[in-house]
């Protein structure tokens, strides 16, 4: 990325007048240039902070270039730039969360430089959650753990005569989710199982022709496969696209109960209604 970043820089300043004129005239940073290795950067990631000086004068440059975060130093790189030329500095990043300011600033040079800080460049990084096992926790991973952590504290503030029996309660009911995923699942194994032996089966029974007539295999004769594949097959199909939809449901804790909550929601609104229409 750094090498089409230079080239193009310096194929500006070969071709492009307007550029010269308020670019090659000066010796410094190019102004407002920081980049980076990658271009998607996630908190734990090392990467790599660039930025381009550029020496308009007679003379070489000697200096030191400091990168910053914030008033926080990264680094410090020797730079010497020729005479017309230009080269880019970097320093390795381990980025971490929240808020940074990146820039980068001459220091000690041993000609005058006219642009000797760049421009910020703020960036945003979110915390990136992990589970116990150390691999990225997902979204609904995150939420269910928010569930279990709202869930034990009011556990903490309701008295045990009445949290008992929610808890109780509570716990019938994904008993009874994870029972009826057991029983989702293995009915959605067999409309698998079903479709793939009768995608087996038509492969075994195709016609075959002889002498330009076409002959169908015993085995279609005799149980009328053809016909019973044209039912059989889109019945199946339909059997499995509803049974991972509910497979789903019932294996993400956070999609069931929401769908819970959003029934009874409408089941207290209606009879609501029933009575205030009274």
């Amino acid at each position: 990325m750094k090498k089409y970043f230079t080239l193009l820089i310096l194929f500006y300043l070969a071709f492009v007048p307007s550029v010269e004129a308020t670019v090659v005239t000066t010796t410094g940073f190019i102004p407002g240039q920081i980049w980076y290795s990658k271009d998607n950067i996630i908190e734990g990631d090392t990467v790599k902070i660039y930025t381009a000086i550029w020496n308009n004068s007679t003379l070489p440059l000697n200096a030191k270039v400091e990168f910053f975060d914030q008033n926080v130093i990264l680094g410090t790189r020797d730079v010497v730039v020729p005479s017309q030329q230009l080269i880019d500095a970097s320093v390795s990043w381990k980025v971490t969360s929240g808020d940074h300011s990146i820039s980068a600033k001459i220091i000690s040079p041993n000609i005058k430089v006219d642009n000797i800080l760049t421009s910020s460049d703020h960036k945003f990084i979110p915390i990136v959650l992990n589970t116990i096992e150390g691999a990225p926790a997902s979204t609904t991973d995150v939420l269910n753990s928010q569930l279990d952590k709202a869930t034990a504290s009011i556990n903490s503030v309701i008295p045990e005569s009445i949290s008992s029996p929610i808890s109780k309660n509570i716990n019938s009911v994904d008993s009874f989710r994870t029972d009826t995923l057991s029983s989702i699942e293995g009915t959605k194994a067999e409309a698998e199982k079903k479709i793939a032996d009768l995608n087996k089966s038509f492969s075994n029974n195709k016609n075959t022709t002889v002498g330009g007539k076409i002959l169908v295999s015993k085995n279609v004769i005799g149980q009328s496969k053809g016909i019973d594949s044209a039912t059989e097959k889109p019945i199946a199909y339909i059997k499995l696209f509803l049974f991972s939809i509910l497979s789903f449901i019932f294996g993400s804790k956070l999609v069931f109960y929401l769908i819970i909550v959003l029934l009874l929601f409408f089941i207290i609104r209606g009879i609501y209604r029933k009575i205030k229409n009274k």
